[in-house]
């Protein structure tokens, strides 16, 4: 596409190598290669970079309205593109974690950037990885031996400055054998990024240094001290109550926009069921919202009533408890 740059994320006389060091192995082994030599080789190893909005210091306006217990976050994204839009308009943010308490609008402030941004995202759930291989991928030894994360999305994929959020970083195993963050240490560090290798591909160098990484956590105690050092750390506040409102207002006018039922109910919230919406965690907010569009679609209605947010409140959409 006109107008769009692109770069180099690996060298395709790597794959050629690739293929020829293989030539003698196992048939398992052969078998892999070939298939992944014939996906990369599809594949361009030139890759979009996603550009800043044109519209960038407007978007910061609203993204702090929609998110506004996340305006020092949404500052920093600001600067950070103001920086990009005096030089070549790449989209490129510095690693930053997010740190507060669960239910407060982490994931679901990602997911809305990501999707405005022009960008892919990849979550990565740091409480659930039993090894680094999310990352890195697996010992090439091993005969069921796969590339991690960062190779499908970088040289497989097509952009090559995504997303990519580390939930839940605090929650990592940090024993002798497990240890999902090890990867980190050096994709963190932009002249390792650029020589990056995947533990399935090690013949295959890539360029990593373009990835936008954002972490999550409850708290820093248990995150290494290296790592958090790499990271632009900042502490989300639970929300006020003025600052639920735009919170919800913003979950519901999301589903209006983006579901292809949204045209058929009201543009505005009703205040009844405003109020009691700011009664729950940001997080659970979304999900009674789609369970409630559903029941009134059912009841044939155009609008939600507080009954419905009732009837669809489930385990875990539990009212704040902090005041509201």
């Amino acid at each position: 596409m006109s107008g769009v740059p692109y770069i180099t994320i690996y060298s395709m006389d790597a794959v050629d190598k690739l293929e020829a060091d293989y030539k003698g192995a196992t048939r398992e082994h052969v078998y892999r290669v070939k298939s992944l030599v014939k996906r990369m080789r599809e594949n361009s190893n030139k890759k979009r970079l996603a550009l800043i909005p044109e519209n960038w210091r407007n978007y910061c306006k609203n993204l702090e309205k929609k998110f506004p217990n996340f305006s020092e976050v949404v500052l920093f994204i600001r600067n950070q593109i103001a920086l990009s839009a005096t030089g070549d308009k790449e989209l490129s943010l510095p690693p930053f974690l997010l740190v507060g308490d669960p239910g407060i609008g982490k994931t679901e402030f990602m997911l809305t950037v990501s999707h405005d941004l022009n960008t892919t995202l990849e979550i990565i759930d740091i409480a659930g990885a039993q090894s680094g291989s999310a990352l890195a991928g697996s010992e090439n030894f091993w005969g069921n031996t796969k590339p991690g994360l960062l190779f499908n999305t970088l040289v497989l994929g097509d952009v090559a400055n995504p997303i990519v959020m580390l939930d839940e970083i605090d929650k990592a195993r940090n024993d002798d054998v497990y240890k999902p963050l090890a990867a980190l240490h050096a994709l963190l560090e932009p002249r390792q990024a650029r020589q990056f290798k995947d533990l399935s591909v090690p013949e295959v160098k890539f360029d990593a240094s373009h990835i936008i990484w954002i972490a999550t956590a409850n708290s820093l105690e248990a995150i290494e001290r290296p790592i958090v050092d790499r990271f632009t750390v900042f502490h989300i506040d639970v929300p006020s109550i003025e600052q639920m409102r735009e919170i919800v207002k913003n979950q519901y006018q999301r589903f209006i926009d983006q579901n292809k039922a949204g045209d058929f109910f009201e543009k505005q919230i009703k205040d009844d069921v405003l109020i009691e919406l700011c009664t729950y965690h940001p997080r659970n907010v979304r999900k009674i919202l789609e369970l409630s569009f559903g029941l009134a679609a059912y009841e044939q209605r155009n609008y939600l009533t507080v009954d419905d947010i009732h009837t669809c409140k489930t385990d875990d959409n539990k009212s704040t408890g902090i005041g509201f």
